[in-house]
């Protein structure tokens, strides 16, 4: 299995925080559900021992383009998932997941891949992008390897994503991840997205 980081991190990494007014893709509810909003429209439920984090939105911009994001999490001991919403004011079609596998998830279709990373302290500590850092900050164990799993919808006119990452820590890193590890994740990842479609 290629130990790459996702492309989910990667945007969340080099992504700054700066507040904005309107365009306010996710909220959370007064019982911690995320609510979805804008370009897609979603309730997703907290998981029962999950803490939420944030939302945080920001607006940043690359050469003449403009996105506007917004992230929210939920966190446990040895795993979190986190849910993005971005827009860009780039062309129609500028946003795709054409090159992600389809796979069946809770009855439906969607693009998904997944990977594990072996990860290391001094990774951590390097970085200090502020993304990473509100990952970094909810006490989840990142260390040694996360087992990860993204999934990407794209609005028709491909000027909009939104994004779940799901990742639970690999205590013995990548090289010993188990098949039943590997089994017990992806049920897990499918109970998930079956608990959205369920209020869908």
């Amino acid at each position: 299995m290629k130990r790459i980081l996702p492309m989910a991190a990667i945007t969340l990494i080099f992504l700054t925080f700066s507040a904005f007014a309107g365009d306010e893709y996710i909220s959370v509810d007064k019982d911690g559900n995320m609510i979805v909003s804008g370009p897609f429209n979603a309730l997703i439920p907290k998981p029962a021992i999950a803490k939420v984090a944030g939302p945080v939105h920001s607006t940043p911009s690359f050469l003449d383009e403009h996105l506007k994001v917004s992230l929210a999490g939920f966190f446990a001991a040895d795993q979190f998932i986190t849910v993005q919403v971005e827009t860009t004011d780039a062309g129609a079609g500028t946003l795709s997941n054409k090159n992600y596998p389809v796979r069946e998830i809770a009855g439906r279709e969607f693009r998904v891949r997944d990977t594990c990373m072996d990860i290391s302290q001094e990774m951590l500590d390097s970085n200090s992008d502020p993304t990473f850092e509100f990952i970094e900050g909810q006490s989840v164990q990142i260390v040694p390897a996360m087992q990860a799993v993204q999934l990407v919808v794209i609005n028709d006119e491909g000027t909009a994503q939104g994004t779940i990452l799901f990742m639970r820590n690999v205590p013995a890193g990548c090289a010993a991840m188990s098949d039943e590890f590997k089994t017990g994740f992806d049920a897990a990842f499918e109970r998930f997205v079956g608990s959205i479609r369920k209020v869908d």
